[in-house]
């Protein structure tokens, strides 16, 4: 067994720093400029996730007072990103809710003539016999292929005996064709094949830019594709996700259904378009969506509107009546909140107990309830999947539809309202405001809704959001998981909505 203290050492900025002059750009004219931690994901005891931005540099340096390479580091362990759960917006970079995302802003550092951005995923493993298993796989998939990320793909480097991995994007054990889909020249092969169903005027496919908007080692990436034409009126901006196995297939054909669903809606739901699933690449995609997530400041003039619209739009996916063969079961949540109780027994005692006896007065509580009635729904319903653009609000990202209770996605939008860490009383009570009004309006779309378990489903929500701030090490994040379970059972005394 390995200790998180081995694999943060092993991981760490000075260890990447080493990684990548010694082994990446010795006997090139490339420097490394800078390293700067973007995220981590923890998820004890069994894995441990960092990813760095490696920027590099050659030719002339300008304004030449540089920093360490990893002097950014110190700033990221103080506030570094979080890569939250699976899941993430198509459209946009929707990023998770709160303040376990935090990005730090450095400041203007020299630059070089010619720079280049690398992104690098380190991976360690806590257990010895899964680290067996996960080493044999990534040699079976890759055996002695070379880490050269500079002129071909960054394959992954195993470290044995701290038990951890380098590797660089778009290279991933769990998205065999994502370096496919970040490939320039495939897709300007594929828009110029298939130019009719993707411009919206007749136009010359000249270049396609591609920029990386989000990426979830082994899990998902989304990636952002500006084609440019000739005429220049005929530019297009698209987004595709890249996923495991079969699940971009699923998705395309749940956003087809879903899209003619809101033409229908009489703008009560707003989506973006679907234009196509391609397995070779793992892919599917659709247009851009305009606007930018709704933000965390609950007391922002578009916060309350968006709400209230995120109320329409989840009555009118329950009364859809669209096919899903995925369920999300209330028992497989209690099981993911019980799993927590041992990572709190290590991390954070105080957590501990206090999730043990929200869970408790939970099983309690079920005894006296019946089911609610099983409907569609978006399954990962929280306010940063809907984006905002002069007064419209469109949804994303239904990587998760499925069938669940009506109280599902209710009791999480709801549990997502409660800020982590407020600035002030204002943001806690304009938070109280929005979740009343969004409970209003869906009542007043579906009266006859059965809601019995609404208080059950957003303390477990709760719960889960302080078990992501566990996951996430961020400065102030036991506190802020104390405040999350001591909310979570308040809301599970309530009475039904």
């Amino acid at each position: 067994m390995v200790s998180l203290g081995t694999l943060k050492e092993a991981t760490g900025g000075d260890a990447v720093v080493a990684f990548v002059e010694d082994s990446i750009l010795a006997g090139t004219d490339w420097n490394l400029a800078k390293v700067r931690r973007k995220s981590i994901r923890l998820e004890p005891p069994h894995a441990y996730w960092a990813t760095y931005r490696v920027l590099l540099g050659r030719g002339q340096l300008h304004n030449h007072e540089a920093q360490p390479a990893a002097a950014s580091e110190a700033a990221a362990e103080a506030a570094p990103d979080l890569i939250g759960g699976p899941g993430p917006g198509l459209a946009t970079v929707a990023q998770p809710a709160e303040a376990e995302v935090t990005e730090v802003e450095a400041e203007p550092d020299p630059r070089w003539s010619e720079e280049r951005e690398l992104r690098l995923v380190a991976r360690g493993v806590f257990d010895s016999t899964q680290w067996a298993g996960y080493r044999d796989r990534l040699q079976s998939l890759y055996g002695a292929r070379a880490c050269d990320p500079l002129t071909g793909l960054g394959y992954p480097v195993i470290y044995e005996p701290s038990q951890h991995a380098f590797w660089f994007y778009p290279v991933d054990p769990n998205l065999p064709n994502l370096h496919l889909a970040a490939d320039p020249r495939r897709m300007r092969r594929l828009f110029r094949a298939r130019k009719r169903d993707f411009l919206d005027i007749p136009a010359r496919v000249t270049d396609v830019k591609i920029e990386l908007a989000r990426y979830l080692p082994e899990i998902a990436a989304i990636l952002r594709y500006d084609i440019e034409t000739a005429p220049a009126s005929g530019a297009k901006t698209l987004y595709a996700k890249v996923q495991q196995g079969s699940r971009s297939a699923e998705s395309h054909r749940v956003m087809q259904e879903i899209w003619r669903l809101s033409l229908r809606s009489e703008g009560r739901l707003r989506v973006t378009r679907p234009l196509g699933y391609f397995p070779e690449f793992g892919m599917y995609l659709q247009e851009a969506a305009p606007g930018e997530a709704l933000g965390k400041d609950r007391t922002a003039p578009e916060y309350l509107p968006g709400v209230i619209h995120a109320a329409e739009a989840l009555a009118t996916v329950h009364e859809s009546q669209i096919k899903t063969r995925k369920t999300l079961p209330l028992a497989h949540e209690i099981a993911r909140s019980e799993r927590t109780l041992d990572q709190f027994a290590i991390t954070h005692p105080t957590a501990y107990f206090l999730l043990r006896e929200l869970l408790e007065h939970l099983r309690a509580r079920l005894k006296k309830l019946p089911e609610d009635e099983w409907l569609p729904t978006h399954g990962d319903y929280k306010h940063d999947q809907l984006l905002h653009h002069e007064g419209t609000y469109s949804l994303i990202d239904f990587d998760f539809f499925a069938l669940a209770e009506t109280s599902f996605d209710i009791g999480k939008f709801c549990a997502y309202l409660v800020p982590s860490q407020p600035k002030g009383w204002e943001h806690s009570l304009a938070a109280e405001e929005a979740r009343q009004a969004f409970l209003d309006r869906y009542r007043e779309l579906r009266p006859d809704a059965t809601l019995g378990r609404v208080p059950i489903y957003e303390a477990l929500n709760l719960a889960g959001r302080a078990m992501t701030l566990m996951w996430s090490q961020t400065r102030g994040w036991n506190k802020a998981a104390e405040t999350m379970l001591v909310i979570a059972m308040e809301r599970l005394k309530s009475k039904p909505v």
